[in-house]
């Protein structure tokens, strides 16, 4: 009986030994197959090692420690991956992972540095290099679903360090809109003038991201593409070495087509600090800071090869509120602060200046700096524009009038020029105007005063 017993125990111990040896032996080759596939997927420019790689759950992946894939200039490594199965649908050439997550991830590339605690990818196609003789396109990199925590970056175009605690994209790739949500963001210039961004949120929606990658990493300019496009930033403040701005909530929504380009952007609860350009005048008239809101409405006719601002307002708190509605001939500026407007032509401009203490502090300052008072330099300032007796012109005599009684009502200038004038050229005639007050007339300008 013992001996039955000793036998059959021996063959059972036989069996499972073998058909772990078996299982074991499966594994090792659906294991083998799962990287071959993987490795065949990232193309033959890619290069694939690592220290040690075991069966994720059920075969339906691989776990990798000490990652590393080299594409060309680029170099990805991770401490620790999982990749599942690459799989391709009916007549797709193209091979996409449904899963992929890193430990301890770091890109390093032309274009900078990155490095991420933890980065969760889903719906993931891989670049690949085209063949043009077997009809095949290029594939470029193509993701569904990002999450990463704790990021570290460098961006070289830039010379600048980044850092966000969590991150979070949508639709990333060629010529795809993208969305991107981002919680505790910094960016570090070091270079002169240093400059330092933070924003507790930063959300962007509707941007291709893949472009503005390709934008940064080559120079080239980001090509714009029709859509909705949403901007919204929580807590934003830029410092260099003193604080420079501050914005409660930025938020900016475009809505693009063939013909047209309608925008609205907002900043509020804006602060800006007298180390800012052109504001260093701030505490001569008794401010520390600019506090206000500000709000730009604007539309661009492709058709017409026009911009025109529907409704501009900054706001400044006890300094007075100015509106501004325009039309102005396009030209290559992508807004109307970037450096191609200076050439963009003028064909009308509205200002409103409702005042609200900063006539006052202006003109005290003014008066201090040239060592008079405020009703002298008004004064000189009428004897000025009409000399010798002579009747002054009804754009300055309304100015100073204006500036006397700067409570009793609103301010409203227009420009109209009798042919469109580069936004430049008009400044500088603007400027000029005291000195020769027959450019009133040139410009076309005129106000209106109570």
């Amino acid at each position: 009986m013992k001996k039955n017993v000793l036998i059959t125990v021996g063959v059972l111990t036989g069996v499972a030994c073998l058909g772990w040896f078996g299982v074991t032996q499966t594994k090792h080759a659906m294991l083998k197959k799962s990287i071959e596939e993987f490795r065949q997927n990232l193309g033959p420019s890619t290069s694939l090692s690592y220290h040690k790689a075991r069966p994720g759950l059920l075969g339906r992946s691989v776990k990798f420690d000490q990652l590393v894939i080299r594409h060309g200039p680029e170099t990805i490594t991770a401490d620790l991956a999982e990749i599942s199965k690459p799989s391709a649908s009916s007549g797709d050439v193209s091979h996409k992972i449904s899963s992929i997550s890193f430990h301890n991830f770091r890109l390093i590339d032309p274009a900078g540095s990155l490095s991420l605690e933890t980065l969760q990818l889903e719906d993931v196609t891989l670049p690949a290099d085209g063949d043009d003789r077997r009809g095949i396109p290029r594939q470029t990199l193509e993701i569904h679903h990002a999450q990463a925590h704790k990021l570290q970056g460098f961006i070289s175009s830039l010379q600048s360090d980044l850092s966000a605690d969590t991150v979070e994209l949508e639709n990333y790739g060629d010529d795809i809109p993208s969305r991107l949500e981002s919680q505790n963001f910094r960016l570090s210039t070091d270079v002169a003038p240093q400059r330092h961004i933070k924003a507790d949120l930063i959300m962007i929606d509707g941007v291709d991201l893949f472009g503005l990658y390709n934008s940064l990493a080559t120079g080239t300019p980001l090509a714009s593409r029709n859509g909705t496009r949403d901007i919204q930033v929580q807590r934003l403040s830029l410092s260099g070495d003193t604080p420079l701005m501050q914005v409660g909530t930025l938020r900016s929504r475009s809505v693009r087509s063939d013909t047209s380009e309608q925008e609205v952007s907002s900043l509020n609860k804006l602060e800006l600090w007298p180390d800012v350009p052109n504001l260093s005048v701030l505490p001569s008239m008794g401010y520390k800071l600019f506090e206000g809101n500000l709000l730009l409405s604007d539309t661009r006719d492709f058709t017409k090869n026009t911009f025109k601002i529907n409704e501009f307002h900054i706001d400044g708190h006890k300094m007075g509120r100015l509106d501004i509605t325009g039309t102005f001939g396009q030209t290559n500026a992508t807004t109307l602060l970037s450096v191609g407007a200076a050439d963009m032509p003028v064909h009308n401009i509205v200002l409103t200046y409702k005042d609200d203490g900063l006539v006052e502090r202006a003109l005290t300052a003014s008066a201090k700096a040239h060592n008079t008072t405020p009703l002298e330099l008004l004064t000189g300032l009428q004897a000025k524009f009409a000399p010798n007796g002579a009747t002054p012109s009804d754009f300055f005599a309304s100015l100073t009038t204006y500036f006397m009684h700067p409570d009793k009502g609103p301010l409203v200038i227009n420009i109209k020029p009798a042919r469109p004038l580069p936004l430049m050229a008009l400044i500088a005639g603007v400027s000029m105007m005291s000195a020769n007050p027959q450019l009133v007339s040139q410009i076309g300008i005129s106000v209106q005063a109570p």
